[in-house]
């Protein structure tokens, strides 16, 4: 087993129903109840991503965390479709590849990630 790993990802929603439409019409994650207020999702990949119900999201200057995705574009789409929003659009990163920013409903800023 790998170790000094991210294993978990918590994301904070005031509303567990918009969230869990855009991550899995965004990302096609399937969150699963897990506790009262809590969804979670598994990778099955040493990672579980969950999303929890919270009063309020503090937004701004927080951690971000990067999705490795095979197409940029067709995420930032997906995003602004889904009620998110492009906060940074795709930028190359030199001799590496490329990233994006964006938000979700609830102003969460997410990276994504498309390596050369």
């Amino acid at each position: 087993m790998s170790v000094n790993i991210i294993a978990h990802i918590e994301i904070p929603s005031t509303n567990l129903n918009t969230a869990t439409d855009f991550f899995e019409k965004v990302f096609d994650w399937k969150f699963k109840p897990f506790g009262r207020g809590y969804l979670l999702y598994n990778t099955h990949n040493q990672l579980t991503v969950g999303l929890r119900k919270v009063d309020s999201v503090s937004t701004g200057n927080a951690t971000i965390f990067h999705i490795r995705t095979d197409n940029i574009d067709e995420i930032l789409e997906k995003a602004e479709k889904e009620g998110g929003s492009i906060f940074k659009g795709k930028t190359v990163i030199p001799a590496m590849g490329y990233y994006a920013l964006i938000k979700d409903p609830d102003g969460n800023i997410i990276g994504l990630y498309k390596g050369n």
